[in-house]
């Protein structure tokens, strides 16, 4: 009797390298045509290998914009974007990436590290040719072309591990260039501020390199044998006894230095292990000791169970490959940010929460940041400690959060995201001092340093510009007096709420639609007239019924076609985040049926597999778990306590919460079975098209019936608004 075939595990789905080329999507039917790119048609995803949000990531490293791997140069149209190399090549292998973001205004990928095969340190600063790349959660290989030199490299939370093979009459030599950082592009380059280092032994040297104002305290140790070891600047050896101090001593910031290693013997590997802390200058040496017994393969074998433990959250059942590859990828991306920093603050001597690289929070607080404390309500209470250690710190909670020590971060997008992330992670039943939680949010929107602010404008006239942060301000309030009612702060529940009901200064009561006329970010007033609102009737109502609003998302989609005359701004397709929530809009009016038909053009026509397979920018994971939530069939409303629920596409999906599972079965499925006919939640009829959050828990299940053809379940309920 022949043996079952192994079950596949599930970091074999994922495809790291998806989305780091331009959009090759399917062709779009006539529907899914109209919808219109406001940002280059690429995921800007990287290969490089990290932990799930991880403090350490290590990739390729060419220069190009905008993770510092691949070809392309600056984009910023919806345009596919030029590129800035013909070939794809790499200088080395750096670390510190972002993933998946747009223009920002920091870039890493700093302590390139490169093998050389030339005399003395010739081809510092070359670039060579990309082969044989393959990349899997937890390993990242390829080839230098030009010298022949294969690369492995790995990681742990505070360590990258590289390892070179050299041809066999080469001996090796690998440099680490301190000045690395940014992107090779006018404008976007770091350079650091102040370095130091000094060798221990041959094999060994440790420093401090400080770089936006965060000091990356290093220990990098070759662990295989060392002829010579010493420093460079400017592509050549120096002479340094005791310390080596470039940038105090030289101060040409400007021209490249750091360290060399040179190999034994020509041939074999150079195995290079760098320890990495922002806090203290002993932890890097530290992590690196703590796995130097251990061989590179076991390393890597260590890190590869723990993204399958990470994957193994979700467990799916029914879907082709293609689509599992799909998912799993998102999951996988959807994992990478924020970078959990724990105990390596570098603004506090004191150990706890911290993370780095919130650059795209608008995007992930509405559905990343969701994902995260759903499946990890630790992971999200260190969050909420984060942002509360942030707020005391800089005198407000942030909107995005670099690794620099610049308070002024980018505002233009969004306002008071916080607020409404921290009544989420309070509504999940995330564990925090909520009253502490309360009075900081307040003391910066309404007093103390709030007084001067978006907040304090808006307390004052009922509206700011531009109009989408009306928008946010209400319904920051309104998540401020719903953390006011829990805690029992009657005087903060009386002044908030009534500034939650000013939504309506955005509105134009004529068309149904926000006011044309404001400076909207990254899409037009129709692409933020769709968002959810706290008072989903009253929106709904001030566009003219739900008839009226029906037939504006109709337009917007492109299920209409405009008047004549009539200007219509349709739907960015996931290609951006403005109206990322917006196909889910319909339920709210009774029409499930729409929305079932968007979400799952939406998954058929803008995500594919491949290089090529993203429809924009990924955002740090923010449209990964868009995917990843609507592949299941459920949709969090961040703020509110529902999850909508819309068109799952795979036959069972079993989401591993805390005590249990949560199952989502999808009866008679199939790529065309988009409409839920019947429903029920824990074995009795559901007839609604969502659920209350307290019933999205362990041990519970929904079972959602499917058919070609729209049905009548759900139109005579829809989900609640929660005015008051």
């Amino acid at each position: 009797m022949s043996n079952p075939p192994e079950k596949k595990r599930l970091t074999d789905w994922v495809d790291p390298f998806l989305g780091c080329e331009p959009a090759r999507l399917p062709e779009p039917d006539e529907l899914a045509a109209k919808w219109w790119c406001a940002k280059p048609p690429i995921g800007n995803t990287h290969p490089g290998v990290t932990m799930p949000f991880g403090m350490v990531s290590v990739c390729a490293y060419s220069g190009a914009y905008v993770t510092g791997y691949g070809r392309y140069a600056v984009s910023l149209s919806g345009d596919e974007p030029e590129t800035l190399y013909d070939d794809h090549t790499a200088m080395g292998i750096a670390h510190f990436q972002q993933s998946g973001t747009g223009r920002i205004r920091m870039y890493y990928n700093y302590f390139l590290t490169t093998p050389l095969t030339g005399d003395r340190l010739d081809g510092i600063g070359s670039r060579f040719l990309l082969e044989n790349e393959t990349s899997r959660p937890g390993l990242y290989t390829g080839r230098f072309a030009e010298t022949g030199v294969d690369f492995e490299v790995t990681c742990t939370k505070r360590t990258a591990l590289h390892r070179y093979t050299f041809p066999s009459d080469t001996t090796g030599k690998v440099v680490i260039d301190f000045t690395s950082g940014g992107l090779l592009i006018e404008g976007m380059k770091t350079y650091p501020e102040k370095a130091r280092a000094r060798f221990l032994d041959t094999n060994t040297c440790e420093g401090c390199v400080t770089i936006e104002g965060i000091p990356f305290y290093f220990h990098a140790r070759v662990t295989t044998p060392v002829k010579a070891s010493g420093y460079w600047e400017n592509g050549k050896p120096v002479s340094c006894e005791g310390e080596f101090r470039p940038g105090k001593e030289t101060r040409r910031e400007q021209e490249p230095y750091g360290i060399w290693f040179e190999a034994a013997e020509p041939g074999g590997t150079v195995e290079v292990r760098i320890g990495f802390s922002l806090h203290t200058a002993e932890r890097p040496g530290e992590a690196v000791r703590m796995r130097e017994a251990l061989p590179f393969g076991e390393v890597q074998g260590e890190i590869d169970e723990i993204w399958e433990s990470i994957l193994s959250r979700i467990e799916v059942e029914g879907g082709d490959d293609a689509t599992r590859e799909i998912f799993y990828s998102a999951f996988y991306h959807s994992t990478i940010k924020p970078g959990d920093f724990m105990d390596e603050s570098p603004f506090s001597p004191e150990p706890g929460p911290f993370f780095f690289d919130l650059s795209t929070l608008w995007d992930l607080y509405k559905t990343q940041l969701p994902l995260l404390m759903t499946f990890w309500p630790q992971l999200g209470a260190d969050f909420v400690k984060f942002l509360v250690g942030v707020a005391r710190r800089e005198g407000s909670f942030p909107i995005s959060y670099l690794m620099d020590n610049a308070p002024e971060r980018f505002a233009k997008q969004a306002t008071g995201l916080c607020h409404m992330i921290l009544t989420d992670a309070q509504m999940r039943g995330i564990e925090a001092n909520w009253d502490e939680v309360l009075m900081l949010l307040w003391q910066t929107s309404l007093s103390g340093k709030g007084r001067g602010g978006k907040f304090a404008e808006f307390a004052r006239n009922h509206v700011v510009e531009p109009l989408s942060h009306t928008l946010d301000l209400a319904f920051a309030n309104w998540c401020i007096s719903q953390m006011a009612k829990r805690t029992g702060d009657q005087v903060i529940y009386d002044k908030s709420i009534p500034l939650s009901h000013y939504w309506v200064n955005a509105f134009d009561p004529q068309t149904g639609l926000l006011s044309e006329d404001s400076d909207y970010y990254e899409g037009e007033y129709w692409n933020y007239s769709f968002r959810f609102l706290h008072d989903m009737v009253g929106r709904i109502k001030l566009a003219g019924g739900e008839k009226r609003f029906v037939e504006l998302l109709d337009l917007f989609f492109g299920f209409r076609d405009p008047e004549p005359g009539q200007v219509v701004h349709h739907f960015e397709g996931l290609n951006n985040e403005p109206d990322m929530e917006s196909p889910y809009a319909y339920l709210f009016a009774g029409r499930h049926d729409r929305t079932a038909e968007v979400v799952r053009k939406v998954m058929r026509y803008q995500f594919t597999t491949g290089k090529g397979g993203l429809p924009g920018n990924d955002d740090s994971g923010g449209l990964s778990s868009w995917y990843v939530w609507s592949a299941i069939g459920i949709f969090p409303v961040t703020g509110l306590p529902i999850m909508l629920i819309g068109s799952p596409i795979f036959d069972k999906a079993s989401l591993k919460l805390h005590g249990g599972d949560f199952t989502v079965t999808a009866l008679n499925q199939a790529p065309d079975h988009y409409y839920v006919q019947q429903a029920w939640l824990n074995g009795k009829p559901l007839n609604r098209c969502y659920l209350k959050l307290s019933e999205f828990s362990a041990e519970a299940s929904l079972v959602l019936e499917m058919g070609p053809e729209p049905s009548q379940w759900a139109n005579e309920t829809r989900p609640p608004s929660f005015v008051m």
